[in-house]
């Protein structure tokens, strides 16, 4: 189990590759402390940088391969570019659910818990496919998913920086914080769930996606309001897991609310 306590108030990442820092760079949610450049990186590209840095008032740094390499890590991938940043768009469970009052509390809101999701690449997919579908926040828990990293905002093409990430200390204790402020908490799952199609959303709304190998824990599905499932044909017996939340989104943003 990954375990992401001693990421504890630590916003500050580093990001690597031409696209990725470019998309740091003008992302809203994102704070660029400074950027590493290689010397001998193309010149079109390093021209490019030079004015979005300018731009921005971001310091931009000049060194060979290895002085990328050094605050990358990764030779193979960073394709001689750098940056540490700072993730704007963090927050406390319980800082976020205080902001649901006044005109937002007369708004619907979807919430999407992630539940041992342990690939970075299929936590990035599982953003993406979330933000598309106009989810309000995700949340994340230290414990049981790897914290945001260079493969997980890749994967999600950026889209990580649009959305709250809302995080808690493990999703067990977060559901039940979650049902004592007005939340209906459902769960995804393979089989004996209801269908996802029929679910009305409640006025706040929470909605689970476990690992594609074990499901949802046994801790958190206990908890759970309602369990749901995707009516399959064919004999297939899931879906990836972004496949799944997409479903589960666009469902859950796209149906009125029961109350």
């Amino acid at each position: 189990m990954t375990d992401n306590r001693n990421w504890r108030g630590n916003t500050a990442i580093t990001v690597y590759g031409r696209r990725a820092v470019m998309e740091a760079i003008e992302a809203p949610g994102v704070g660029v402390e400074f950027v590493r450049v290689a010397r001998q990186a193309p010149g079109e590209f390093r021209s490019d940088l030079a004015e979005r840095c300018r731009r921005h008032e971001i310091e931009l740094e000049k060194s060979d391969y290895a002085g990328v390499t050094r605050l990358s890590g990764d030779t193979r991938h960073d394709q001689g570019v750098v940056a540490r940043i700072h993730l704007n768009n963090v927050i406390e469970l319980e800082d976020w659910t205080a902001t649901l009052h006044g005109r937002r509390a007369a708004q619907p809101t979807r919430l999407l818990a992630m539940d041992t999701i342990t690939n970075p690449q299929n936590l990035g997919m599982i953003i993406r496919s979330a933000v598309a579908a106009g989810i309000d926040a995700i949340l994340w828990p230290r414990v049981g998913c790897p914290w945001v990293n260079g493969l997980v905002i890749k994967s999600s093409a950026a889209t990580v920086y649009k959305v709250p990430i809302v995080v808690c200390e493990d999703l067990a204790s977060a559901v039940g914080y979650l049902q004592g402020v007005g939340f209906r908490v459902a769960g995804l799952e393979a089989d004996g769930g209801s269908d996802l199609f029929d679910h009305v959303p409640s006025h706040r709304a929470a909605y689970v996606i476990g690992s594609e190998t074990t499901g949802i824990s046994p801790a958190v599905n206990d908890l759970l309001d309602e369990r749901l499932a995707i009516p399959m044909a064919d004999g297939v017996e899931s879906l990836n897991a972004a496949v799944a939340a997409a479903l589960v989104c666009f469902h859950a943003m796209r149906t009125p609310a029961s109350d």
